[in-house]
């Protein structure tokens, strides 16, 4: 079993995607992740070795984040989802499979999930939050575009933003690791978070009807994503006690338990 890399052809050019085969034959449905933004598919890379040991185990770039070509337009999440399931068709996940989403990539999942609903077994969402119109009026402005300057006072804006939730136990080379993702979506990096916002998940997240497990981080976005419960079916919340920054580098094993315990029940309930 080794982690590999590949892109494929999709609607906006070719996607970055990253791949774990266990090498064996087995039944359980693969697993396809979707990162947060801006960032990219290098943040599942602890949960791709852990969970491909006995399933397929995938996570790609979404177009214009990492290694995948930029779409032409700003896109919505649906256009971000519509773009996944091609790399699902692409890598033959032809048969049932399982979703994790991270933030935006939570609310890419849902839709996949919707624009796929014979095909999306169980979905997982790491932090889902619900915006009042009086925080995503607050939020916003915090996402807009990046204004770039010689002084790289934008440089130092993000890091600042991203060690501001980032525990002490983060090594550094990791940290920085991230912090380089997150600048390779470039000027256009925003139309991420832009999506995101537009998307109103409180609306499609009772179109659901599939098993759902939402995993809530220690920190103000998980706190909001509490606030899914009373729109959700079929769903299962789980409290992490720490913050979102580096949870998948840094308590794996933690998150890949509540991924098995969820993905390998025998009912579908």
């Amino acid at each position: 079993m080794s982690l590999r890399r590949t892109f494929i052809d999709g609607p906006h050019g070719q996607m970055h995607v990253r791949i774990v085969d266990p090498g064996k034959n087995t039944a359980k449905p693969p697993l396809y992740c979707i990162h947060q933004s801006p960032s990219s598919s290098v943040v599942y890379i602890p949960i791709l070795k852990s969970m491909g040991t006995d399933r397929r185990s995938a996570a790609g770039d979404t177009p214009g984040f990492g290694e995948s070509d930029p779409p032409s337009y700003q896109p919505e999440i649906t256009d971000y989802a519509n773009a996944h399931g091609a790399v699902l068709d692409a890598v033959s996940f032809n048969g049932p499979v399982d979703v994790m989403g991270y933030f935006t990539g939570s609310r890419i999942a849902i839709d996949l999930a919707l624009q796929r609903p014979h095909q999306v077994r169980r979905l997982i969402l790491l932090g889902i939050p619900i915006y009042s119109p009086e925080e995503l009026g607050s939020e916003q402005p915090k996402y807009s575009q990046d204004l770039y300057s010689w002084d790289g006072a934008y440089l130092t804006k993000w890091w600042k933003h991203l060690r501001q939730s980032a525990p002490e136990s983060y090594p550094i080379n990791l940290f920085v690791q991230h912090f380089a993702e997150i600048q390779r979506g470039g000027p256009d990096s925003w139309w991420g978070h832009r999506a995101a916002f537009n998307y109103d998940a409180a609306k499609h997240l009772p179109k659901l009807d599939i098993p759902v497990l939402v995993l809530c981080t220690d920190d103000p976005q998980g706190q909001k994503s509490h606030r899914a419960k009373k729109f959700v079916n079929r769903a299962t919340f789980i409290d992490l006690p720490y913050a979102s920054q580096g949870l998948m580098d840094l308590q794996t094993d933690e998150v890949v338990a509540h991924l098995r315990k969820f993905l390998d029940q025998t009912a579908d309930a």
